[in-house]
């Protein structure tokens, strides 16, 4: 793909390329920055004409799926029939429904799902724990997707990416969990009130008439709002203009640089947005203003609902640990039920079965029973030699339930743009690390101005600026103070606690072993698509001494939320970029 060649008149240069020998995968953007514009010297029609011709560019080459940086390394070239990919479907993904139930992906079993412990025990040592045999593989790596993803979005990470971490020595578990917006805002909209599933029929009675009046209060908190959803955006767009050493006087900035003097693992990369750039950028802002902000808060009023079930499935999908005392807790519970079946039907008999379906439900939960037998093997099975955890997004906020209740030991717990709060992080993963005195975290995160600029071309950008991270933030979720705001933002790692110091200072608190300082990583990557001559001036850096790069050395570099799961995510270099004890990423 490749553009025509635009006159230094008409105003930046825009094109993509891919190299045929590269392949699709190395595919990316290249700006051509011709001569300086001076909107001043032109007539209002070629000003205009200039920024929309710019700006159709930038659409095209966004949907038709170009990559932003450089590709660090090739894609699989032989791919695998896609008939044996769906062969090796049940090996390799857990599927669960909105109550946290498996699907039998087996072939000639048509989806169905399994409502019985013994039965998901049978299945998980049938499928994935009998395919991590087979392999010959001694490390698993567990990938949790994050919100907004239909059932094909979740099977296409499988698809794209498992004979890639095949090949590196790990065997790849996929947990696919139901997380549309459409599907999580009717839930939201019909069948959950203040918390609670309606599930008796009087409560789906109830339920479904007062819908209407459901749709109306979201409808009314999209109006209402729309002055702080214009505020906060503005605060948040606010942060892509000014200086990094001068946003809230610097303090954010010199509390980094004094914590990597101190010698923790906390590094950003550095800024290279070109003037080009952002000057389409800017006109582009300008010019959707009006109908951005409409957009803005219908999202507001239609999108918190779905957030607050998309939350609320986090907890549905993995409710809690399994182990054997409670199960044969619930167990006998569910013995009891049924032998009371016979019972007359009474308000207290319909009371006991609705329990008996919820205590069924748990007992066959597919995630705390996959993770129940994945302790068990690592205790008894010398095969098992290495447990990696890969959460995207809300799929950190599973993975916190996760640690928060398990007894095995896990190598790496890696977390992608994490939709967490920093208060949830530090009351599950923290006093994991602390006890585990093995274990690695990775947390990613895209670069502040990357986060706070991010823009939907694929929607016009019609739509707020801001990474999904953003968009919690200032109008999904309703945080009450800085520990609850997410912690996949670079930002909110240095917003100031209680005691005036930065919210990941507090994170090695505590620390009687005295290694986290070594075992706790933050990174995030760089923004902007110049070169090394584009590095932008030193007060736009975090980093005391910067050091330019050429583009080609940013490679594997996530410059939008969702891009995180195209990245190379299995690998350790990704999650940190140099391996050595005592080697360190130049600053």
């Amino acid at each position: 793909m490749r553009g025509n060649a635009i006159g230094a008149r008409n105003g930046p240069h825009i094109s993509g390329s891919i190299s045929e020998a590269e392949g699709p995968r190395k595919a990316h953007l290249r700006f051509v920055q011709h001569a300086a514009i001076k909107p001043q010297a032109m007539t209002t029609r070629e000003f205009l004409r200039s920024s929309l011709w710019s700006a159709a560019s930038l659409l095209v080459l966004f949907t038709a799926g170009c990559h932003s940086l450089p590709r660090c390394h090739e894609a699989v070239q032989e791919k695998t029939p896609r008939a044996t990919v769906k062969a090796l479907e049940s090996q390799h993904v857990i599927e669960l429904n909105a109550n946290g139930l498996l699907y039998d992906l087996r072939s000639g079993q048509g989806r169905r799902l399994i409502t019985d412990a013994i039965g998901v025990t049978n299945y998980l040592q049938q499928t994935i724990w009998a395919g991590f045999k087979k392999s010959g593989r001694t490390n698993l790596l567990v990938f949790i997707h994050g919100g907004l993803n239909d059932r094909d979005q979740g099977l296409q990470h499988y698809l794209d990416h498992y004979q890639e971490i095949l090949n590196k020595n790990d065997y790849p578990v996929y947990v696919v969990w139901p997380t549309g917006w459409r599907d999580t805002y009717l839930e939201h909209l019909f069948w959950v009130r203040q918390g609670i599933k309606m599930e008796t029929v009087g409560e789906r009675v109830f339920s479904f008439s007062t819908s209407p009046l459901m749709l109306f209060a979201d409808l009314g908190r999209a109006l209402f709002r729309l002055p702080m959803v214009i505020a906060s955006n503005s605060r948040s767009d606010r942060e892509t203009l000014i200086p990094a050493r001068k946003l809230d006087g610097g303090s954010a900035v010199r509390d980094y640089q004094a914590l990597v003097d101190e010698g923790l693992m906390v590094h950003i990369e550095d800024d290279y947005s070109r003037a080009g750039d952002r000057l389409i950028r800017d006109l582009s802002y300008a010019a959707t203003f009006p109908v951005k902000y409409l957009s803005a808060s219908l999202i507001d009023g239609l999108g918190q609902g779905a957030w607050d079930n998309m939350m609320r499935r986090t907890q549905t999908v993995y409710p809690a640990r399994m182990n054997p005392q409670t199960r044969a807790r619930l167990q006998a519970a569910i013995s009891n039920e049924t032998a009371n079946v016979t019972a007359p039907a009474t308000s207290g008999r319909r009371s006991r079965t609705r329990k008996a379906k919820r205590e069924r439900r748990y007992s066959a939960a597919g995630l705390p029973g996959f993770f129940e037998l994945l302790e068990q093997f690592q205790k008894t099975d010398p095969a098992l030699t290495q447990v990696t955890l890969v959460g995207h997004s809300m799929g950190a906020i599973i993975l916190n339930r996760v640690i928060r209740d398990t007894k095995m030991d896990f190598a790496n717990v890696v977390f992608l743009a994490a939709a967490c709060s920093v208060e949830d992080f530090s009351t599950s993963v923290l006093p994991y690390m602390r006890e585990h005195t093995n274990t690695q975290f990775y947390g990613l995160s895209l670069h502040p101005v990357a986060e706070a600029g991010e823009w939907y071309l694929i929607a016009g950008d019609l739509v707020p600026r801001g990474s999904l991270l953003v968009w919690i933030d200032n109008f999904l979720a309703n945080p009450v103070s800085e520990e609850e705001r997410t912690m996949g933002r670079w930002q909110n790692l240095f917003r100031s606690s209680a005691s005036g110091e930065p919210l990941l200072r507090r994170f090695y608190d505590n620390d009687n072993s005295k290694t986290l300082k070594s075992r706790l990583h933050f990174r995030a990557f760089s923004v902007g698509f110049g070169g090394k001559e584009s590095m932008r001036p030193a007060r736009y850096q975090w980093n005391k001494r910067p050091i330019a790069r050429e583009l080609e050395a940013r490679c594997d570099n996530p410059l939008s939320h969702g891009e995180f799961t195209e990245m190379p995510y299995w690998l350790s270099e990704f999650w940190w970029p140099l391996s050595g004890a005592t080697e360190k990423i130049e600053r």
